[in-house]
């Protein structure tokens, strides 16, 4: 998603042996100074059952704008498999 004047830090993952080293942290500040250098507003999502990435990031200063609803599709008649 990129919204004019704003752009999504996506993807951050941690392998649970590192986690609680501050590295998504960093990583998410580094991108988040790139974001702003370029004049635009970085944001995230994250699934509302994903707990310790919505803490993470309000601990980090982001807030919550809106509950968005994610949906999966496929076209009918193609197992899941074959897409890909």
């Amino acid at each position: 998603m990129r919204p004019p004047g704003w752009a999504e830090i996506s993807a951050v993952c941690t392998d649970p042996a590192y986690r609680g080293h501050g590295l998504a942290t960093r990583l998410i500040r580094a991108v988040a100074a790139g974001v702003q250098a370029r004049g635009e507003t970085p944001f995230l999502h994250a699934a509302t059952v994903n707990t310790s990435a919505i803490r993470l990031y309000e601990a980090m200063g982001f807030t919550l704008r809106r509950h968005l609803t994610f949906g999966r599709y496929r076209e009918i008649g193609t197992p899941e498999r074959q897409r890909r």
